[in-house]
């Protein structure tokens, strides 16, 4: 308690750093601290060494952005740690999950609608240069590689699953990474497959884990030289209060100022986008799915900050069992626009995020409305194939 009442003491006269409630599920006693641009990292580890009850865990720097893992065994430590002239923001550690719904055998139309101007086709046409020279990372449950239609372009890149560094005991990660780039099922089909794990068998991981997903994507694109040629896709979300940002907000933006392009699932709440993480960071491509019949998903977040709409509903990809498997949800929408992210960049040239992002809108503007859309950007992903 000593060091306590010196710490608050030594706080300029200043309103504390804000400390957020967790909407979703918080992880009792984990919080995540995000520092001011001009904030110390070494002031505010030296306070936390000198308090009893308050553990570090893990730094974060994406960019500009910097960040803490905490635990704490009160929240009046919090409080006082919410003094410090270093801190931005402090908000819970909380669970975050995947993004998908029911699951139905048979149906693989989600290809066909993208490179077509029309419902109902049954072919996919595309560029034979297929995303070729591009890096996918699949921010998700992991990968199993193995599944003969990745044709070994698949590979684990790292996990922060404690105790569960291989494969993918879910099933969705490899779901997803298949309609980003396997042979039959994706949309880059010749795109390299990189997994970053941060979900568990269960599908659920944590705020943290995502942060940490992130800042070793932008890592590992900028050390590999493969900015410009790096797309990241996740197909994950958890809940945000209203007007405030969060972690993985900053984050996600952090790796999109530093080049890589963000596809991320709007969410299956049948709620405004805005009201979930990372899906509400304008400067990512936030994905709402689709019906067969181009009308908007009854489960699929909506409004302003969906920048495109994809094939969400009865998708066939690569499961885990070196099958496939067909379920549903904007985590089935989103790696269409992380496929088409790299497909672009292999055809046309490198872009930045944000004006890939632009592009996908761009061609998008060519094929029919989704109806029933309840966004301003109520437009179907399309690869322009068919032009």
């Amino acid at each position: 308690m000593k060091f306590m009442y010196a710490l608050l003491a030594a706080a300029p006269v200043a309103l504390s750093a804000p400390i957020r409630e967790a909407r979703g599920s918080a992880i009792a006693g984990e919080w995540l601290a995000v520092l001011k641009p001009e904030g110390s990292e070494d002031s505010i580890l030296s306070s936390i060494a000198d308090t009893v009850g308050l553990t570090h865990h893990a730094s974060y720097k994406i960019g500009g952005f910097r960040g803490l893992k905490l635990s704490s065994e009160s929240d009046g430590l919090i409080d006082t740690l919410a003094a410090l002239a270093d801190i931005a923001y402090i908000e819970p550690d909380q669970t975050i999950t995947v993004n998908t719904l029911e699951t139905q055998e048979d149906a693989t139309w989600g290809l066909a609608r993208i490179s077509s101007l029309e419902p109902g086709t049954s072919q996919y046409t595309y560029d034979d240069s297929a995303g070729e020279g591009t890096f996918a990372y699949i921010v998700d449950t992991g990968i199993y590689t193995a599944h003969e239609d990745f044709g070994g372009r698949a590979e684990l890149g790292t996990s922060f699953v404690d105790g569960d560094a291989e494969g993918d005991g879910n099933g969705h990660g490899t779901h997803v990474a298949g309609t980003i780039g396997s042979t039959t099922w994706g949309v880059a089909k010749k795109t390299s497959l990189i997994a970053v794990k941060v979900l568990d068998a269960e599908g659920s991981g944590s705020l943290s884990n995502v942060v940490a997903g992130l800042e070793w994507v932008v890592n590992d694109a900028t050390s590999k030289q493969r900015i410009g040629k790096a797309v990241a896709n996740l197909s994950l979300g958890g809940s945000r209060l209203l007007d405030l940002g969060s972690t993985t907000n900053d984050a996600a933006a952090a790796a999109v100022e530093a080049g890589v392009f963000l596809a991320v699932a709007a969410g299956n709440d049948g709620l405004p986008a805005f009201l979930s993480t990372p899906a509400s960071e304008p400067t990512v491509c936030t994905v709402g799915a689709t019906e067969r019949d181009d009308s908007k998903a009854s489960f699929s977040n909506f409004g302003s900050l969906v920048d495109v709409f994809a094939p969400g509903v009865n998708i066939t990809s690569t499961w885990n069992d070196g099958k496939t498997n067909t379920i549903s949800g904007t985590s089935m929408a989103s790696p269409h626009i992380a496929g088409l992210g790299a497909y672009l960049l292999a055809l046309e040239g490198a872009r930045n995020p944000i004006e890939l992002c632009e592009r996908i809108q761009e061609l998008a503007g060519d094929n029919a409305e989704v109806t029933g859309s309840l966004s301003s950007n109520n437009v179907l992903a399309y690869n322009g194939a068919s032009s």
